[in-house]
């Protein structure tokens, strides 16, 4: 991302460290504060064969002595630490060109808390950069369960052109409590097992809140995590490991705790194990311009472990391809959670999907799903449905301007609660189900066009009352007979067809099969 553009999407989070301190001049540059402190000068050898843990700790303290903070420098070189390293209020940590390699089961290789003496809110060390450098966990020798860095209860963090190398069953960063904080040109290169736990459920960058149980960095006030900004990085699986469960997000949460204004803008994944990006008890935040690939279950995953409702997530500008198991964008609620809002999908490619749906979003109040482009969605089973766009228990939904293209499914399903949806200005091409699948009170499908459906270019359910259809072009239809132009269902009542164009539909397929009550059709051309 070029300078201007990384500039805006950081927004307020140039202000913790000055313009030149976030974009970098020279790799090498103190940016942290004017004094500079070399590991070298304090016994580092950096061969690769010593170990420099006392070096580091040395050099560390000396960073701590200097008034509002200093630069640590690291050059180039590989380090190997058997320690965590805990960083003081103001440090910047230049490592460009160096790798450091944990040698032991010692924990995280760089944090700003001691596991003992509490912090409150944000009042913990704050105002850390870490600028560059391989980060090596080395998660296959040493499998207990660590994060690669860690920060806790602080304002002001950036981690920027780092590396992280085979992470062991937790985080490559972890954002705990963390307010202002920057995540910037990272990649996060593979991630161990360790001690058993499942590959799919952990992020590389987790966005978390502070709770007993979660990372041990009391006090654990539930405190969030607020104006986060990730960009620019890259989610790989190792070459001699697996990959994480989601570049970001949580699995874990709090009853009633949000995080606000996370911003997860230009980033790539080329191969998750489970959630390309999994937006977690967020608040006004933006998904926008990443693309995702190879991932196991979702793309672009929003939920709440703990049953919040989530709101005002703008989802846009992002690739979707490859998902097997369940959905490219999905939007849920677990068993018993509270309904979302606001939720804007809008803008997104969604290709090559196996699973449930291209887009699928629930429970969700002012949902709208505009101008996304879904291309081959793959059943998971023979008699299975993955549909372009399902829309479920989200009343007065918009579904407009979206292309449809190579449907396993309906092309768009609106139901089970989704009263009031508005499905607009749609294009549909080739689906193995309707065009149109609506079975809702109150839905209104206008300006459509729908081209090689099966069965039905439109269907009104059993359960629809009052549902519009109108100026839908429909082309040719396949199963003859057996479907229909559009089809109004036994047990479905009030519905109007209104000025729909049905022509094109095909020889032998009937233009209107009703079985309704109440169908009103005016103005059709058939």
């Amino acid at each position: 991302m070029e300078r201007r553009a990384l500039m805006l999407a950081m927004g307020g989070f140039v202000g913790a460290w000055g313009g030149g301190a976030v974009l970098g001049a020279a790799p090498a540059a103190a940016v942290g504060g004017g004094a500079v402190v070399d590991v070298t000068a304090h016994g580092a050898k950096g061969d690769g064969a010593a170990d420099d843990t006392a070096a580091f700790q040395s050099a560390l303290a000396a960073v701590k002595s200097v008034p509002g903070g200093a630069t640590l420098l690291v050059p180039p070189g590989t380090y190997p630490i058997g320690a965590s390293l805990v960083l003081g209020a103001g440090t910047t940590v230049s490592a460009y060109g160096a790798r450091v390699v944990r040698t032991r089961d010692s924990g995280a290789l760089l944090k700003n808390f001691d596991s003992v003496t509490p912090a409150y809110g944000y009042a913990g060390a704050g105002n850390i950069a870490v600028l560059g450098g391989t980060w090596d966990m080395r998660g296959a020798q040493f499998s207990r369960q660590s994060d690669a860095i860690g920060f806790a209860h602080c304002d002001g963090i950036l981690v920027k052109d780092c590396t992280f190398v085979d992470t062991p069953s937790a985080h490559a960063v972890e954002l705990n409590a963390v307010r202002n904080a920057a995540v910037v040109n990272c990649v996060f290169d593979g991630h161990h097992p360790g001690d058993g736990a499942s590959l799919t459920t952990k992020e590389a960058i987790q966005i978390t809140c502070a709770t007993e149980g979660n990372l041990p960095a009391p006090a654990y006030d539930a405190t969030p995590c607020e104006d986060i900004l990730i960009t620019g990085c890259t989610l790989r699986a190792g070459t001699t490991t697996g990959p994480f469960g989601a570049l970001c997000g949580d699995h874990w949460g709090a009853k009633g705790v949000f995080h606000r204004r996370i911003r997860v803008i230009g980033n790539t994944v080329e191969k998750s194990g489970a959630f390309g990006i999994r937006a977690a008890d967020w608040q006004d935040s933006v998904i926008a311009d990443n693309t995702v690939t190879d991932v196991a279950v979702h793309g672009i995953y929003l939920n709440s472990p703990q049953g919040n409702g989530i709101s005002g997530i703008t989802v846009t500008g992002n690739m979707v391809r490859g998902v097997d198991g369940s959905g490219g964008i999905s939007v849920t609620v677990p068993t018993g959670g509270a309904r979302h809002r606001d939720i804007t999908i809008t803008g997104n490619t969604v290709e090559s999907v196996k699973g449930e749906a291209g887009i699928y979003a629930a429970q969700t109040d002012g949902l709208t799903v505009t101008r996304n482009t879904v291309t081959t969605t793959l059943r998971l089973t023979l008699t299975g449905n993955c549909q372009g766009i399902h829309v479920q228990s989200s009343p007065h939904a918009v579904v407009a301007g979206n292309s449809l293209t190579d449907i396993q499914g309906d092309g768009i399903g609106v139901d089970s609660g989704a009263t009031g949806t508005l499905v607009a200005d749609n294009t549909v091409l080739t689906t193995a189900g309707p065009g149109i699948n609506t079975g809702v009170t109150g839905a209104t499908l206008r300006g459509n066009r729908i081209t090689g459906a099966t069965g039905y270019a439109v269907r009104v359910g059993g359960n629809a009352a009052g549902a519009f259809i109108q100026s839908t072009t429909v082309g040719a239809v396949t199963g003859g007979a057996s479907g229909a132009a559009i089809g109004v269902m036994a047990g479905s009542s009030g519905t109007w067809l209104v000025g729909n164009d049905l022509t094109a539909r095909g020889s032998g397929t009937p233009a209107i099969t009703d079985n309704g009550t109440g169908t009103t059709s005016v103005q059709n051309t058939v």
